[in-house]
């Protein structure tokens, strides 16, 4: 399923109206001699904007007054308020994909800039950011109409406003307030650069002016050929239109720039208003439009009523979208609003048209770091977490109406909509669709079927190409960092990994080896590491373990350092405190946890993530361990993070990507990667038969140093673990292999991982009575369980395992084998000598020595011969051992009472 939509493909208008392929050329070829040059190398400090004066004021430009012009820019020169009040910004205009999380809205106000933005969805080729082919409905297809793009409108229309303020100010002798226009996208190359060219072209400015100013202080922009095409047609279809005796049908097909032409020369025009961001409700400012102002649609007079709220929508892969949602309504009610919008404005238009299956919602909020945000999945955080966090955070409040808990919303919420899976539609929609273009249509909110249970889900994918000259295009495009991203199943608190990571997948689960790269590429092309180089601790039948770090998200974005990507990066220092306008007068916990070394674990493939995020299956019994983890003080079970969010890319295409969830537990390098299994391997394993002379040296010094007490202390561990799960109420553990026990490294301790309860696990667990500064303080509701209630097999692996480790050191499997298969036929007495002589052999090798104490000897006979005797009641379940695999108590008996020197 590709992510890539058909709505807003860009067509070429002017083949054979304004100008030949050959006059095209020609002009892509000027363009080329002055800008779309090669982007500094990264890091790149980009200090200031290029200035792009307007043709009238270069005579004052001159003389060093400020005034009249556009600058070209990034967000962070956006960001930077001292640098706009130098530069006598009189406003800005956000041409990125939405809202830039950091963005000092408020504080703009504040200083009397104003703050417009345009959606430019994509920087891409195809994206039509200038103009678009329109074709028009119901069976007659002649009449193709060439229409300007709404963000030139925009872009005109705000320009023409402050070019009127400035004559105004001009005329009152005030030349100190004349200001330009700051044009700004995440990274000020492409979008920005591309209106603003446009803009200055409709006010009458030649294109190679704006080329020369661009060359001498910003040469890299332009680099997007798409865009350099528009703004030759754009300039072809102005030439046309500004000739002296241009005929009518001309005039008509390309209307639209003949109107915004009229009006950039025009200082008189109707206005319409229109409610920017940063607008309180019923607050609205003058933005000229050359357009005839329309009846106002039901759900913008639900807006102005304050009924309504418009938020915005972030698609990672994508775009970003306008949605309109109940000011007060529930979590669910939101995310069904904003999934439909996603289904009708976008994915039902794909070329295989779908429908979201699975997908998660992610909120976050304007004047923060886009990386401080909260999940608003149960998967994730408990909904009574998720509320605290809401309020704590960003001052959401919410009350229970009707016995269910419904948030005020504000236009400062920014919600993503990360998409895992889609079912698809069987047949695209008809021709009377709701349009993509004009204003924002109204969302229905009809309860549909939950599509995230339904057996014909396939992964989404989106399709995105990185191109040389735009470092990092997939962030600049999407917003979305290649941050692994991670909240805490307690507190709910965001974490990021400390360096980009992107992994890589295989549509062929089986595929193990496209599982294993790794790229940790920031600001530039992605580059993937060999396979084997991913930092990875482990591969099992479902899935893969990295070792990521992580540390916590901060709401001023402090977490960031040289090594992160600068998407939505302010100014550094640029601190938000419980006094600045973004923090709404509620407190901000600024102080970060303890940053997580995580194993991560990522399913192989859709139906496998799935399973595991069943509330029964591994992942909820994670997060219920994770909640009860005062019962797991001894450390037997492993300690488990959260949930994470990541992003990967086809091995075998690399401009195919999607989003995973993970499950994140704590690495710690005691264990690290040693499982039980591999541990018995290399215990029983012939140290003659190991080629790599380091390895044949730790087998060895291992196995000469293990004795029977190391014997009894990895197996009381071993049970010791199963206990501790059932103290804690689980159900069931799939103790069918050896993979799912790690050993510590000095061979005393097991660890129990893939605590899935084969989908059968259960556990009471604290509830979260209150929470306090960040900080949760659980109170035990119901005390756990304290009988025996794991069902767990002991009757194949255990006694096999305790089979090889008191026979089979380095001896070999099949030694174990077939001397169990002798003790079992030979008579008892002779079963027991068999023992015992295996016995002096592997833990007592000096009494065959010359010369060795006979007293020592005799001990070592004595001890052997009981050892002997447990272990052949043991091995044939003769009294008192009969019964010692019914359960994990009659089995710690058992062990119990292995004797040791």
């Amino acid at each position: 399923m590709s992510g890539e939509s058909n709505h807003g493909s860009y067509s070429n208008p002017s083949a054979s109206q304004v100008l030949n392929d050959e006059d095209l050329r020609s002009r892509l070829d000027i363009i080329r001699q002055f800008v779309a040059r090669p982007i500094p190398k990264q890091p790149f400090e980009d200090s200031s904007p290029a200035l792009i004066p307007f043709q009238h004021d270069e005579e004052s430009h001159a003389e060093g007054v400020w005034g009249g012009g556009i600058l070209i820019g990034s967000a962070r020169h956006a960001a930077n308020i001292p640098l706009l009040k130098y530069m006598n910004v009189a406003a800005v205009l956000n041409c990125a994909s939405g809202g830039i999380a950091r963005l000092p809205v408020d504080e703009l106000k504040g200083v009397g800039i104003r703050y417009c933005f345009t959606n430019c969805r994509q920087d891409s080729y195809s994206y039509p950011i200038l103009h678009e082919k329109i074709k028009p409905s119901g069976k007659d297809q002649l009449g193709e109409s060439i229409i300007c793009s709404k963000h030139l409108e925009v872009s005109n229309a705000l320009f023409a406003d402050i070019r009127r303020q400035n004559a105004i100010h001009r005329s009152n002798g005030d030349q100190s307030r004349v200001g330009n226009v700051l044009f700004f996208c995440v990274a000020g190359q492409n979008r920005s650069a591309t209106l603003a060219a446009a803009t200055l072209m409709l006010h009458g400015t030649k294109l190679e002016i704006v080329l020369k100013h661009c060359s001498k202080q910003r040469p890299f922009v332009l680099e997007n050929v798409g865009f350099q095409q528009q703004l030759i047609e754009l300039e072809a279809i102005l030439n046309k239109l500004n000739t002296h005796g241009i005929s009518h049908a001309f005039r008509e097909q390309f209307s639209s720039h003949w109107k915004q032409l009229q009006y950039a020369n025009s200082v008189s025009f109707p206005h319409k208003r229109v409610r920017m961001m940063g607008e309180d409700v019923g607050q609205e400012i003058f933005i000229p439009s050359p357009l005839t102002p329309s009846a106002r649609t039901k759900s913008e007079m639900d807006v102005l009523a304050g009924l309504k709220v418009e938020i915005e929508l972030l698609i990672p892969g994508l775009c970003t979208m306008e949605v309109r949602i109940p000011v007060q309504c529930t979590i669910l009610e939101v995310k069904k609003c904003l999934i439909q919008h996603a289904n009708d404005n976008l994915l039902r238009h794909d070329t295989q048209p779908a429908k979201v299956a699975k997908g998660w919602i992610v909120l976050a909020m304007f004047g923060f770091d886009d990386m401080y945000d909260i999940p608003l999945e149960v998967e994730a955080v408990e909904l009574k977490v998720q509320l605290e966090r809401m309020n704590s955070m960003f001052g959401l409040k919410s009350e229970i109406v009707d016995g269910e808990p419904r948030v005020t919303w504000n236009e400062k919420c920014r919600f993503a909509l990360v998409i895992f899976s889609v079912v698809r539609l069987q047949k695209a929609l008809s021709a009377t669709s709701p349009s993509h273009r004009g204003d924002v249509m109204e969302v229905d909110n009809d309860n549909q079927t939950d599509l995230s249970l339904s057996p014909n889900q396939e992964p989404w994918t989106f399709e995105h190409k990185e191109r040389p000259n735009a470092p990092a295009t997939l962030l600049q495009n999407t917003l979305h960092s290649t941050h692994l991203r991670a909240w805490d199943f307690v507190t709910g608190e965001a974490l990021a990994s400390k360096i980009p990571t992107v992994f890589s997948f295989a549509d062929d689960a089986r595929d193990r080896r496209a599982f294993m790269m790794v790229s940790r590429s920031a600001n530039t092309l992605q580059q993937f590491d060999a396979p084997g180089e991913g930092d990875i601790l482990g591969m099992g039948e479902n899935a893969i373990v990295h070792r990521v770090q992580l540390s916590h998200t901060t709401p001023s974005g402090a977490h960031r350092d040289d090594g992160w990507t600068s998407v939505n990066v302010g100014l550094q220092g640029n601190k938000i405190s419980g006094d600045s306008p973004a923090s709404n007068g509620y407190t901000v916990n600024n102080q970060p946890g303890e940053d997580w070394d995580a194993a991560v674990k990522r399913p192989f493939s859709l139906s496998k993530m799935l399973v595991f995020l069943h509330n029964s299956s591994e992942a909820g019994l994670a997060k219920r361990l994770r909640l009860a983890n005062a019962l797991n003080s001894d450390g037997r079970v492993l300690y488990f993070y959260g949930l994470g969010l990541g992003l990967s890319t086809n091995a075998y295409n690399l401009n195919q990507y999607k989003f995973e969830l993970t499950l994140l537990s704590k690495y710690e390098e005691e264990f690290s990667t040693y499982t039980m299994r591999r541990f018995i391997e290399e215990y029983v394993a012939a140290p003659s038969s190991v080629e790599d002379e380091d390895r044949r040296f730790a087998i060895q010094k291992m196995q000469l140093e293990f004795s029977i007490t190391n014997v009894k202390v990895i197996l009381v561990s071993l049970l010791n673990a199963f206990r501790d799960l059932t103290l804690m109420g689980i159900q069931a553990f799939d103790f069918n292999h050896l993979n799912n026990v790690l050993v510590s490294r000095d061979f005393r301790n097991v660890r129990l991982i893939d605590i899935d309860g084969n989908a059968q696990g259960s556990v009471h667990y604290p509830q979260l009575e209150s929470f306090t500064q960040g900080q949760f303080s659980p109170r035990m509701a119901v005390p756990p369980p304290q009988k025996p209630c794991l069902d767990v097999d002991l009757n194949v692996l255990l006694p096999s395992v305790i089979e090889q480790l008191i026979l089979g050191k380095g001896r070999s499997k099949s030694f174990v084998s077939n001397t169990r298969s002798e003790i079992w036929r030979a008579k008892e007495e002779d079963g027991k000598e068999i023992i015992q002589k295996i016995l002096l052999d592997n833990f007592y090798p000096s009494t065959h020595e010359e010369g060795a104490d006979d007293e020592v000897k005799a001990k070592s006979l004595k001890h052997t011969a009981k050892v002997a005797e447990w272990f052949y009641s043991l091995l044939k379940k003769k009294s008192p051992w009969t019964n010692w695999t019914n359960d994990i108590y009659d089995a710690m008996r058992c062990i119990d009472h292995l004797p040791i020197s």
